[in-house]
């Protein structure tokens, strides 16, 4: 990170020299330029962004919504549930 700042500094200093015609900045624009540079440079080093999405989270949640309505279960699932749950199981997939 410190390596890309220098590297920029540096580029910006060599363009600067680099120009034929120099024209001198007034006070308004060096505010322009200050202001706008440290609001990409906040933009761009913000990180209290996450990597997931809210497309993403949405996704998941209907996915685990559908694969908790699948019509089979397993027998040692269904043996360890009580009594009134696999009669409510029962009942629920003889509806379905």
């Amino acid at each position: 990170m410190i390596k890309k700042s220098c590297l920029l500094i540096s580029f910006i200093v060599f363009c600067s020299f680099s120009l034929k015609k120099v024209e001198s900045l007034n006070l308004f624009e060096f505010a322009l330029v200050g202001i706008g540079s440290a609001y990409v440079a906040d933009q761009y080093f913000d990180s209290s962004l996450e990597y997931t999405n809210d497309y993403k989270l949405k996704k998941d949640v209907i996915r685990k919504f559908y694969d908790d309505k699948k019509k089979s279960i397993s027998s040692s699932r269904f043996s360890r549930l009580p009594i009134n749950q696999q009669l409510l199981l029962i009942e629920e997939l003889e509806n379905f």
